[in-house]
This record gives C-alpha cells, sequence and structure tokens, in this order.
C-alpha cells in the first residue's frame, strides 16, 4: 500500500514518468537499431539474390534459345548446389514446366510470394526470373530460396541490442532517481503538508528559500494555506446558512405540495421525454383513478387508456383560447371536464415538459346558461326582456325587408289602474298580478310569437304572419282571459282589465321604433276610449306629435339645467292686517333658449317636466337656489318653495334638504315647503311621512291649493301641515260669489281650529283684501299687493 501512495504522490509519479520516458527513448533507440540492421540484412539478401538471377539468367539464356533442355537440367542441377536453394524449376516461354532441380516432376509447384510480403516472416521464399537474351523472353525460373540463415542473424542482432537496452535501462533509472529524489524532497515536504491541510490537521508553515522557483512555490503555499484556513472558516458559516436554506425550501417544498394537492384544478406534469412526472389528488377525484402512483414515469398513452377505463367520454371537443388549444370532455355523469396543456419552459425558454390542467367547469357552464337566460329573461315573470324582444322584433323587420311576402303583428298592452294596486295594496301585490297575468297570458301565445315583459306593466307580443283578423282575434282571447282572472287582497276580491294596442307591419311602421310606436299610440287609444278593450293604430288619433313636443320640452329643461337658464323670481306674502311683508315665495322662471331676452313661465315647462319627470331635477335646483338666497340675505324672515308631487314620493328629500340647510348654515324655520292638496291626497301615506320629515327638521309646512275638493276637510287631522294656502279659484270671485265667501270662512274656521295659518292667494283688488280681512285670513298674496321679481326687498 505504501508503494501504491508513493506512485501517487507528486515524486512517485515524477520519478515513475522519468522512468516511463527512459524506457520509451531506449527502446525507441533499440527499435531504430534493429530497424536499421534488419535493412541492412534484406539489402544484403536482395545484392545477392540479384547476383544469383545474373549468373542463372547468363547460364540458362543459351541453352533456353536452343530449346536444349538436357543442359538446362544439368544448370539447374548446378546452381541447386549453391547455398540457400532448395529448389528450381524452368518454364518454358508457354508457361510448360521443361526441368527442375530438387523437385519431383509429380510435387506441385509452390506458389510464388508477393513481392511486398514481409521477409521476416517466411522461412522459405518463392521467385520467379524471367529468361531473356536480346530482349526476348524465353521462359522463366522459379526459384526457392531457405530464409532461416536471414531469420538467424535478425534473432542475433534483435539478442544483443535487447541486452544493451536493458542494461541501459536500469543504469539510467537509478541514476534519474537518485537525481528526483533529491530535486523533489521540498516537494514531499510541501506535499505532506498539504495531506495535512486537506485532513484538517494544525497546519506548519514551511520553511523555504527564496532563490528558487519550488521556494516561491512554498510561500506561495504558506500564504495559501492561511487563506484557506480564512475560507474553511467562512465555508463552515455559509455550510450553517446553506442548511438553514435546505430547511426553507423543504418546507416551501412541502407547502407547494400541500397547495397543489388542495387544488381543485386536476394537474398533470408531463416532462420531456414524455413520460408522466406528477398528478395530484384533485386530478384523480376528477376521473376517478386510484392509485395514482402507478402511474408515474408511465408515457402519456398508458394515461389516457386509464382515464377511457375509469370515465368513458361521452364526447370531446377541441376548442382555442388565448394560450393554445382546449379541450372539453363530456362525461357520463353530467359533468364538463376541460383539459389545457400549458409549456413548461427553463429560463432559457427551453421547453422541459408541459403541464395538464383540468378543471370541471360543469358548475360554471351551468352559471352561463343562467347568465344567458337572465340576460334574456324578465326576472320577475320569467318572460323575455326588453333586449330580447327588441333583438326579436329587429330580426323579424329585417328579414321582412328581404321578403316582401312577410307580415305580422305587434300586440301592445298595459293593466289598467296598476299604479292604483301597487299603491294601495304594495308591491308584492303588484308584482303577484304581474305574474299571473304573465302565466295566463303564455297560454293563449303560440310557439312561433314571442311574448315579452317591457317593464312596468307593460308586455307586447310579436306575432309573426299574423294578419288583422289573427291579430284582433288574440286580442280579444287577451281581453277575456285576464278579465276572467279574480285576485283578493285584503279581503277585497278585485278584477283585472287590461288595454290593447295593434300595430301590424309592414301596413303600420317599417322600422322597429316606428311600430313599437304605433302599437303603444293604438294602446293609449284603447285606453282614452274606457279602458278594457283594443285599438288598431290610427294615424288620426295619434297623439304622438304632442308627446314629442313634451320630449322637445325635456331636452330645453335638461339643457337649461346644465347651462344654468332657470332663475327664480320671488312674490311678497303679506299680513292681512298690516300688508307688511311676512315673508317670499320663491317662483322658478326660465330663460326661452331661442329667445334669451324673454322668461317663460312655469305654465309653459311643468307640465312637460312632471311627464318626463324632470320636475325632480327642478325641485332639486329651486331648493338649491332658494336656500343659497337665505344664506345670501340673513335679514330675510322665511322664502317659501313649492315641491312637486314626484319629488316627495322620494324618501331622501328630507335628508337632502337638511344636508343643504346644513351646508349653507341656513336655519330651517327661515323655510317653508309647499306642496299641493291634490299631490298630498293622492298619496296619504307617503304624504303624511314626508310632511313629518320636513317638520321634524324645524322647516314649516304650508299645503297650497288647498279646498280643490271639499272632502279635504277630512284629511286634515292626517296632513299636519302648518299653513293652508286656499286656492286662488275661491280668492277671484269673492267680492261677487256668496258661496265662494262661504267656502273661504268654513276652511278659516277649521284651520283656526286646528291651529293652522291660512294664505289667500289672488288677492287682485282692495274689496278682495277688505273681505279677507274680515274673514280673518292671516296671509295675503296678489298682484294687487306685489308682483314677481327678481329682488327681494327686505324689510
Amino acid at each position: 500500500m505504501d508503494f501504491f501512495r508513493f506512485l501517487q504522490s507528486l515524486r512517485g509519479r515524477l520519478i515513475t514518468l522519468t522512468v516511463v520516458v527512459e524506457i520509451v527513448m531506449i527502446s525507441a533507440i533499440l527499435w531504430n537499431s534493429q530497424r536499421l540492421a534488419e535493412e541492412h540484412l534484406i539489402r544484403q539478401f536482395e545484392l545477392r539474390r540479384a547476383e544469383i538471377s545474373s549468373l542463372l539468367q547468363a547460364a540458362l539464356a543459351p541453352a533456353m534459345v536452343q530449346r536444349d533442355y538436357a543442359a538446362v537440367s544439368e544448370i539447374l542441377d548446378s546452381a541447386q548446389k549453391l547455398q540457400g536453394m532448395t529448389y528450381l524449376v524452368m518454364f518454358d516461354e508457354d508457361q510448360q514446366r521443361v526441368a527442375s532441380s530438387n523437385l519431383d516432376s509429380a510435387s506441385p509447384i509452390p506458389a510464388v510470394d508477393a513481392r511486398n510480403q514481409p521477409i521476416f516472416r517466411l522461412q522459405n521464399l518463392n521467385v520467379r526470373i524471367p529468361i531473356r537474351l536480346e530482349q526476348r523472353s524465353y521462359g522463366e525460373l522459379q526459384i526457392g530460396i531457405d530464409l532461416r540463415f536471414l531469420n538467424e542473424a535478425r534473432q542475433e542482432i534483435l539478442l544483443q541490442n535487447f541486452v544493451l537496452a536493458v542494461l541501459g535501462i536500469l543504469l539510467s533509472t537509478f541514476v534519474l532517481i537518485a537525481i528526483a529524489l533529491w530535486l523533489t524532497r521540498r516537494l514531499a515536504a510541501l506535499s505532506a503538508a498539504s495531506n495535512d491541510l486537506a485532513a484538517g490537521r494544525p497546519f506548519q508553515p514551511l520553511h523555504a528559500s527564496v532563490n528558487d522557483d519550488i521556494g516561491v512555490v512554498v510561500n506561495a503555499f504558506n500564504g495559501m494555506a492561511a487563506a484557506l484556513e480564512r475560507r474553511m472558516l467562512d465555508l463552515r458559516l455559509s455550510e450553517s446558512e446553506q442548511r438553514a436554506l435546505a430547511e426553507i425550501l423543504a418546507t416551501e417544498r412541502g407547502r407547494l405540495d400541500a397547495l397543489l394537492a388542495a387544488m381543485r384544478l386536476g394537474l398533470v406534469f408531463v416532462a420531456g421525454d414524455g413520460r408522466i412526472s406528477y398528478l395530484n389528488p384533485a386530478f384523480l377525484q376528477l376521473w376517478g383513478i386510484t392509485p395514482g402512483h402507478q402511474l408515474i414515469d408511465q408515457p402519456v398513452h398508458v394515461l389516457r387508456q386509464q382515464l377511457q377505463q375509469s370515465m368513458p367520454v361521452l364526447g370531446a371537443r377541441q376548442c382555442f383560447d388565448g394560450d393554445g388549444s382546449l379541450r372539453e370532455y363530456s362525461l357520463p355523469d353530467g359533468r364538463t371536464i376541460t383539459e389545457h396543456s400549458v409549456a413548461v419552459t427553463s429560463p432559457a425558454a427551453v421547453e422541459g415538459g408541459r403541464l395538464w390542467i383540468f378543471e370541471d367547469v360543469t358548475s360554471q357552464r351551468q352559471i352561463a346558461e343562467r347568465l344567458v337566460f337572465m340576460a334574456e329573461r324578465d326576472s320577475l315573470t320569467a318572460l323575455a326582456n326588453r333586449a330580447r324582444f327588441d333583438a326579436e322584433l329587429d330580426r323579424l323587420l329585417t328579414q321582412a325587408e328581404r321578403d316582401p311576402g312577410l307580415y305580422g303583428a305587434l300586440i301592445y298592452f298595459d293593466i289598467d289602474e296598476f299604479k292604483t294596486i301597487n299603491d294601495t295594496f304594495g308591491h308584492r301585490a303588484g308584482d303577484h298580478v304581474l305574474i299571473r297575468t304573465a302565466d295566463t297570458v303564455s297560454k293563449l301565445v303560440r310557439t312561433t310569437e314571442l311574448f315579452a315583459r317591457l317593464g312596468g306593466d307593460e308586455f307586447a307580443i310579436i306575432a309573426p304572419n299574423a294578419d288583422l283578423a289573427g291579430a284582433q282575434s288574440l286580442a280579444e282571447r287577451l281581453l277575456s282571459a285576464v278579465a276572467a282572472m279574480q285576485f283578493e287582497f285584503e279581503n277585497r276580491r278585485l278584477s283585472l282589465t287590461i288595454s290593447v294596442g295593434i300595430a301590424l307591419f309592414p301596413e303600420h311602421a317599417g322600422s322597429a321604433e316606428e311600430l313599437v310606436s304605433r302599437a303603444d299610440a293604438a294602446m293609449y287609444q284603447a285606453k282614452r276610449g274606457g279602458k278594457n278593450g283594443w285599438r288598431l293604430y290610427r294615424p288620426d288619433l295619434d297623439q304622438s306629435e304632442a308627446m314629442l313636443v313634451h320630449l322637445g320640452w325635456n331636452e330645453k329643461i335638461q339643457a337649461a339645467l346644465r347651462t344654468g337658464r332657470f332663475l327664480l323670481h320671488f312674490q311678497a306674502i303679506h299680513s292681512t292686517g298690516s300688508s307688511a311683508i311676512s315673508h317670499y315665495e320663491a317662483l322658478v322662471r326660465m330663460r326661452d333658449p331661442e329667445h334669451p331676452d324673454e322668461l317663460l313661465l312655469p305654465g309653459r315647462f311643468i307640465p312637460a317636466a312632471e311627464r318626463t319627470g324632470r320636475i325632480v331635477d327642478i325641485d332639486r335646483w329651486v331648493m338649491r337656489a332658494a336656500i343659497a338666497k337665505l344664506a345670501e340675505n340673513p335679514t330675510l324672515p322665511a322664502l317659501a318653495i313649492n315641491i312637486s308631487a314626484r319629488s316627495f314620493d322620494d324618501p331622501t328629500l328630507a335628508r337632502s334638504i337638511s344636508s343643504l340647510l346644513a351646508e349653507f348654515q341656513v336655519e330651517p324655520r327661515r323655510l317653508i315647503v309647499e306642496l299641493t292638496e291634490t299631490s298630498a291626497l293622492a298619496n296619504m301615506h307617503d304624504s303624511e311621512q314626508f310632511i313629518r320629515d320636513i317638520r321634524a327638521l324645524g322647516c314649516t309646512v304650508c299645503l297650497d291649493d288647498f279646498g280643490v275638493g271639499f272632502s279635504s276637510f277630512a284629511y286634515l287631522k292626517h296632513l299636519s301641515a302648518d299653513v293652508l294656502k286656499i286656492d286662488g279659484m275661491f280668492i277671484s270671485n269673492l267680492p261677487t260669489s256668496r258661496e265662494d265667501r262661504v267656502f273661504v270662512r268654513a276652511i278659516v274656521d277649521v284651520a283656526r281650529g286646528l291651529g293652522k295659518k291660512t294664505v289667500a292667494e289672488f288677492v287682485g283688488d282692495a274689496e278682495t283684501l277688505r273681505l279677507l280681512a274680515e274673514i280673518g285670513v292671516d296671509y295675503v298674496q296678489g298682484y294687487y299687493l306685489s308682483r314677481p321679481t327678481a329682488d327681494i326687498s327686505v324689510p
């Protein structure tokens, strides 16, 4: 073992390599010497053979010319006696054997050896010599030459060279070993120190001279060893950090495995060689495969076969998404599973396999189908909604443009007095009416017809290929079926009626918008005719132009709100006894967009605003402008504003007024809110709640236009208004109408008994003012006292 360890050391390798080099060099010299000796023997042999060939040719040529074969035989026998000749055979020019020596005629003639065949590998050389005379060939002489003498000489030379080589190697090896040991003694010490350092034994610096290369190496080794000790310390620290990182990596690997196992997506990792490397539990559950470990390292087609065996696929289709191909499978249990393949790439963008992602999208598809259904269906009645109705009507009319023979009808209807039912019995009762109506009418509609709810209580039926008679028949059946329905709400039995409008295409309209407008107009014609009936569209009864006027006002009102063309005028309200100004009423005006210098009175735009719903926006503007005016004039006692029925139906209106008062820091008692009696009585519950909310803020509530219906006296105990403003119809003719005086006196007496103040409007002369004072009206308002103005005169 020590010897082998020595051979593995630098000293042993150096000595070994030196000896090997010496052996190689001497062997090369020996080989070259042997090669030269062999070449010399071959040259001597060739010279001798050439000499013998020349002699034999000279001796045999005359005899062959004379065909004296006896002489040829004698010459051959004489030549055979020469040293090294084993046999001789003479052939004439026809290759016929004519004479031989030392070879029986019955013996086969040996084959002639190739000229390039190595001589030292042969025991006997067979050659042929042509016999020529004056450039003419008379035959050939085949000679057998014994080569044993040549091989014996070669072996003798080889033996001498080998002995000399062995002696030279031994002598030179001893000398070289001695020199190498002396030269490498410090390298041996350096190697031993290196082994000690590698084994972790204490390092002792080596003594070295700086006068030679080895001394430089030793000094460098000493420095390297010192640095290595420092690096070893750093390495131990790094090893500790790596061990901690390995533990973190193992923890993260565990978390990743847990995450993949907990995912509801089925995951399959396929390596680059097409074999499966990972399956998560969700995949096995999706396909009902157990156990999964048997598929690891299996080719992909094995997994495909296993899937088909465990859960046969009823259908599969290929589709594409943004990232590539996507396969979708339909399973026998009704589930739908998608398969998405993603390439797994390295940081160098080299694909190292693929990830298959399987997902059960059954619930998603069901939700999508439900969403599609909901997108086209009314949520309450499950009928086709407005979007589905518009799409079908557009499609039908587009088809009618291509096919002039196509015709049909649009039946449009709504429920008479539906708002009364909704407001009286609540929205739940209204929904019940809509559902029952939809269910009853659906039974009368054919499969080729589309029944839709367009919103609220409005319904429509698209009847392709229905002529006037068919549409009328359907309308009659609708009226009868709806009238036969019975409802019971709060122990009251009710029945319904509907108003039906019919428009034909292409007779009445060529576009979907026009056809709907015509059917809607026919429905309102039926309502004006007494309801509970149907009407075919008649252009002479169409009030669409009036509706367009209202729509035009809607655009004007919207533009006025956007560009600030509304403004307030103020009319004073005086105390009856002293004619002093008690407070003001804010009256809205609008600058004419076509004539900016002219002002439009409320009678021009308020009706259109109430019909289109823009009155709510106007009310909000008036509230803000009036409260801002109060903030600008702190000495102004109070300001009255009018609120429409549309606005006080809004439950957030009181909060909006409170926010504006807080924003402008105005005392609530300085704001008087007026609402008309007719609006208040139309919805007692909402009106009562609104009045309570306004009074809770600290504002005053005035009931405007009071007395329009004498039965309103019965509602005063429910409507806790602070002020009653007597309608102007009772004031205008007060001096000449005894009935008006009696009625006004009755209102004043009732108001005084309930602790309420009264205001009389439309006071146009002194006699009217005197009578009002006599009756006991608290405040008066009219042109006799003051007209509306943009400026306020603060008393």
